[in-house]
């Protein structure tokens, strides 16, 4: 696609949205804010929204988007030469003073990189030039653990963007042409939760592992993750609709922010600590800025744990408003909430059980039983639910055959005991995580996760009104090492994306054993990639967790490393 044909499909694009911001960037801080993804991917994601509006209330900044090309439109692009450009203005995005990437998921890590390629900018941090633009990287994945990406990386944003950005916007419009490269950076990395990781040079064991992190030019030891205490200083809804998403003309609002369930395998009850609900007036305050024909979309790790989701949900009702949720826990459904449901438009209730048995349940902390599960199934299908989605996982610590088994098995209870139109059943692999007490587990291997998805797919097949969806085993590996790799796996990213090669090649040319991130059981006290970021909760805390879930013990009390009740870190 020539960069004329390209300019005229962001145009047609900007004609459907509404609530995009046009301004001048003459004596503004120019930020380009890129999702490492194509636009419909991007657009669909709240966080990445937040930070556009952030940025853009500021009258001495001006934030415009950036997106991957579309598959249909990248190879010509590439052939052609043409420098990708923002969505706003089509300004080649090398001339912006800020490049910077909204990351939520470890498998858009590659496109990060085929961005820069792109645009025309230096890949490796510490060669690029002046007058290129600072990188920075925020969001969940870049929290959790940012060292396969701090080769290519200036700043990363450790925490919450609300928290961090207008101090380092502060920073910036002071400093920006006044100092060096290397000088922004290092007063950069002074900010709480600003980690430059040009100034952190880890040294390696015999056998692979961390050694230490040396520390210098002055940052601080440990980069602790920022938060926002109030989140109701900034409103809870994306800014820019478009018929163009994975949610086409909806509104997300979150109602929530992050989990106080601490199932084991799930980095938002450790990393987003405390949770910090919405109340509903100020959710359907945010919402009235909006199109009422439009769908809203309720987003939290559990909205029905809200305490006041049920009125939200009223409220939406009795505006005539349609509405949906993302997901919700067995435990919390009832018939009021299925009637709210119900009148709101929402179609497919969805449960996520994780695990087929209660005691493997009781190891993830998933305080669920079969009874409760097929407790909401039944309330749903009472309440007129024909639609319904169960999630699972597989590969989970100390599953065994008979965990698999029972997937199926209960799954065939909950169809059967009802006339469903459909029952969807989402098969993933178990990933361990950083800031879990998973992060210390092996992940059991390709082949092993490969033979249980199959013996799923030929359990599942005849069973009538049942589908079952499934991720790849071969990528969910990929995401361990992404997920739990250190900065060694850049290497294999850069050449990845520079000779077009797929993952297999990449880890070979890199000279990488992905079993060394992914099979490798972890000891107490190995020095893990990324800790020397600090996100609340502490390694005796996880470890002791850790320990309890392979005896399927409940979580700690609040007196051992963390408080249960608020969240707040006891280092």
């Amino acid at each position: 696609m020539s960069a004329r044909l390209l300019t005229e499909k962001i145009k047609a694009r900007l004609g459907k949205e509404t609530g995009a911001v046009h301004k001048n960037h003459a004596g503004r801080l120019a930020f380009a804010l890129a999702f490492p993804n194509i636009y419909r991917v991007g657009m669909s994601n709240l966080g990445f929204q937040i930070v556009y509006r952030i940025l853009n209330e500021r009258d001495d900044s001006v934030c415009e988007r950036v997106f991957l090309p579309d598959s249909t439109d990248l190879p010509e692009l590439e052939r052609s030469g043409a420098l990708l450009v923002s969505m706003e203005s089509q300004t080649p995005i090398r001339d912006f003073d800020f490049l910077a990437f909204s990351l939520s998921f470890e498998m858009d890590y590659p496109n990060v990189l085929r961005i820069l390629s792109l645009a025309g900018i230096t890949e490796q941090a510490t060669e690029r030039g002046e007058s290129e633009p600072v990188l920075i990287a925020g969001g969940p994945a870049a929290t959790f653990n940012p060292e396969p990406l701090a080769p290519f990386i200036d700043v990363f944003v450790i925490g919450e963007a609300e928290a961090i950005l207008p101090g380092l916007v502060d920073l910036a419009r002071r400093e920006l042409g006044n100092c060096t490269r290397e000088e922004l950076l290092s007063r950069m990395a002074r900010i709480p939760g600003v980690y430059a990781p040009r100034f952190y040079e880890p040294s390696y064991n015999e056998d692979g592992t961390i050694r230490e992190v040396l520390v210098t030019h002055g940052a601080p030891e440990c980069v602790s993750r920022q938060f926002l205490p109030d989140i109701e200083r900034y409103p809870s809804t994306n800014l820019i609709t478009t018929p163009e998403t994975e949610f086409s003309n909806m509104i997300l609002a979150e109602v929530a922010r992050g989990c106080g369930r601490q199932c084991r395998f799930c980095v938002a009850g450790y990393a987003y600590l405390p949770p910090r609900p919405r109340s509903a007036q100020a959710v359907i305050r945010d919402l009235e800025s909006h199109d009422r024909e439009l769908r809203v979309g309720l987003l939290s790790a559990s909205v029905f744990d809200h305490q006041s989701s049920k009125l939200i949900c009223d409220l939406l009702v009795e505006q005539d408003r349609l509405f949906s949720i993302s997901s919700t826990r067995a435990d919390t459904i009832d018939k009021d909430i299925v009637e709210a449901l119900r009148r709101g438009g929402h179609e497919t209730l969805t449960i996520a059980p994780e695990a087929g048995t209660d005691r493997l349940r009781a190891v993830i902390n998933k305080t669920m039983t079969d009874a409760e599960v097929l407790s909401a199934a039944a309330i749903a299908m009472k309440g007129g639910f024909r639609r319904l989605k169960l999630y699972f996982m597989i590969g989970l610590p100390t599953e065994t055959p008979e965990d698999v088994e029972a997937i199926p098995r209960l799954t065939a209870r909950i169809s059967d005991a009802a006339d469903w139109d459909k029952v969807s059943v989402s098969v993933s692999c178990f990933v361990p995580k950083p800031w879990t007490p998973f992060q210390w587990s092996p992940m059991q291997s390709e082949s092993e996760l490969s033979d249980k998805l199959t013996y799923l797919r030929k359990t599942f097949q005849p069973m009538r009104r049942v589908e079952m969806l499934s991720e790849s085993a071969r990528e969910a590996v990929v995401q361990g090492v992404l997920a739990r790799g250190d900065r060694r796996v850049g290497a294999a990213l850069s050449a990845m994306v520079r000779d077009n090669l797929n993952w297999r090649a990449a880890w070979r040319a890199a000279g990488i054993d992905p079993a060394f991130y992914t099979q490798r059981p972890r000891h107490r006290d190995e020095v893990l990639p990324w800790d020397h970021i600090r996100l609340g909760t502490t390694k005796d805390y996880l470890w002791a967790e850790y320990e309890r879930a392979l005896s399927a013990l409940p979580t700690l009390p609040c007196n051992v490393g963390v408080c249960r009740r608020c969240g707040v870190c006891r280092e």
